[in-house]
């Protein structure tokens, strides 16, 4: 569940409340945006990544949960299984073949699902994931630098 942290205060306590999340990943500068009384681990406070165990993935078990906008009243959260993310990866592969040698370049803010592609698409092949700034698909201008920067 990717959460903004420039949402307002109510609508990131309204979201973490919804998905029922247990504990939220952040960086200690964004700890004041979430609810009083939320587990949070910081990223930038832990000493090493903790040891996990691979687990077993099946097509029908859950990747990743989004929410939309509102924009017709409270935003719903919408749950994406691992098979629907990699029938979408497969198609794209196919129709536009990528690879070691190829560039994705990754602009959209991770709250979105267009952002899901973006970042897995280069890794299942291959290529190479270029990672905008925060907020750099409002700036033409830096895009088109990073773009022949990044060629």
């Amino acid at each position: 569940l990717p959460l903004d942290p420039e949402l307002p205060a109510a609508r990131l306590a309204f979201l973490i409340e919804d998905a029922d999340a247990r504990v939220t990943l952040t960086q200690a500068q964004w700890l004041s945006r979430l609810p009083v009384g939320h587990q949070a681990w910081t990223l930038d406070a832990l000493p090493q990544a903790p040891a996990f165990e691979p687990i077993n993935v099946e097509a029908h078990d859950l990747a990743y949960v989004l929410y939309t906008s509102g924009s017709t009243g409270q935003p719903k959260g919408v749950m994406n299984e691992h098979g629907a993310l990699m029938n979408r990866l497969h198609w794209m592969q196919d129709a536009s073949p990528i690879g070691p040698n190829d560039r994705v370049l990754q602009k959209t803010p991770y709250s979105f699902d267009v952002s899901v592609w973006e970042f897995f698409w280069p890794l299942i092949t291959g290529a190479t994931l270029v990672v905008a700034r925060p907020d750099g698909h409002r700036d033409p201008a830096y895009l088109g630098q990073l773009i022949q920067q990044e060629r």
